[in-house]
């Protein structure tokens, strides 16, 4: 299943109709880029018809080394960074959003390009969660969702009048949700390997930070189990009502 297909209909590139009016032709990517200008925008144009990335990357790298800079390479990039990403491959999605954005600091759509890097490592972190698999280790897991999430914060803070703006606050939301419930795993696992101390500072730390999320249940679940194994009665007494309060069903008999 495509991981991004939900996200699909809210990257639209405007300025740029040469996507859209060329995967309606048939063709085929396999040939190489060429050794002219021209010849790489027609490999290009093959490759986006074809909605083939790696073809789609090697013309785009061809046409940015012969051709001058300027907006055919631009929208070539991001054209490029696009097809990447809706066809599940976030890494080369945001290595061409993140050159768009290098050689072209002062484009018109820069923020597009912002918006795609973004959404190119969010992309990458939901690919850690994909259906069927084991939950993704939690630093790998917490060190990406915060990537991504600086990422969507800088084009907001850069660009406060972007057309993207207002799609960005559902992803910071999402990433918030998987970073918490990443350390609240992170924090059972010290658990289990017998370091309390540790679990606990992590738990409070949830607490303290994503206390507005679903994992400050099971914060307050480590918290009393880390209690218990310091030997903290008391302690672990206030976090277990605290957490009959607040989420009654989250007890086990």
């Amino acid at each position: 299943m495509n991981l991004m297909t939900p996200y699909i209909r809210l990257l639209k590139y405007p300025a740029s109709t040469l996507l859209v009016s060329i995967v309606m032709l048939s063709g085929c990517a396999s040939l190489p880029a060429g050794p002219d200008p021209d010849g790489d925008r027609r490999a290009l144009q093959r490759a986006l018809a074809g909605q083939d990335c790696a073809a789609a990357q090697e013309a785009v790298d061809g046409l940015a080394r012969h051709d001058s800079p300027g907006d055919g390479v631009a929208r070539a990039r991001l054209e490029t960074a696009f097809l990447c990403l809706v066809s599940d491959m976030p890494d080369s999605a945001y290595e061409q959003s993140r050159r768009f954005i290098q050689a072209f600091p002062a484009h018109p759509d820069l923020d597009y390009g912002f918006y795609l890097r973004a959404m190119a490592r969010y992309g990458s972190w939901k690919a850690l969660h994909a259906e069927g698999e084991m939950p993704p280790e939690p630093r790998q897991d917490i060190a990406l969702a915060r990537e991504s999430f600086i990422l969507f914060r800088e084009l907001v803070q850069r660009f406060p009048d972007s057309r993207y703006r207002d799609e960005v606050a559902a992803y910071l939301m999402a990433l918030r949700e998987g970073m918490a419930a990443a350390e609240i795993r992170q924090a059972r696992s010290q658990l289990a390997q017998g370091n309390p101390r540790q679990a606990l500072a992590r738990a409070e730390y949830v607490r303290e930070h994503f206390g507005g999320t679903q994992a400050l249940a099971g914060a307050l679940a480590v918290m009393v189990e880390a209690h218990e194994a310091l030997g903290q009665s008391d302690a672990a007494g206030r976090a277990r009502r605290q957490l009959e309060i607040r989420f009654p069903d989250s007890l086990t008999p």
